[in-house]
């Protein structure tokens, strides 16, 4: 079985992330991302969006150190296991590609010198 859970949170949302703690009170989610469903207007059909929890590019110092402590009495916990492409969504946001490195066009002489 995963180490993902997925909860509600105290407002409704779906939030999936890896589990760092757990006592008989609380569990502590790591990185959490939120799970996001609405209709598209001109299909009708479902959109599934995610994103994290907390972004990111606002945490200073060690990236990892982003837990969530949730109080058992406010939250739902959920014994699904994920789809494979939700935890690979879940992953794919907390740990992004870094971006190519850009090559330095060559230099074309016009003139001899």
């Amino acid at each position: 079985m995963s180490d993902i859970k997925c909860i509600v949170d105290t407002i409704g949302r779906t939030v999936v992330g890896k589990k760092t703690g757990e006592d008989d009170t609380t569990l502590t989610l790591n990185n959490p991302v939120i799970i996001h469903v609405q209709p598209d207007q001109q299909t009708g059909q479902l959109q599934v969006q995610s994103f994290p929890y907390l972004f990111m590019e606002f945490i200073k110092g060690d990236k990892d150190k982003n837990n969530w402590t949730f109080t058992k009495s406010a939250i739902a916990i959920s014994d699904v296991e994920l789809d494979d492409k939700i935890i690979q969504q879940y992953e794919n946001i907390n740990s992004p590609k870094q971006p190519a490195p850009v090559e330095e066009p060559e230099v074309i002489k016009l003139f001899d010198e």
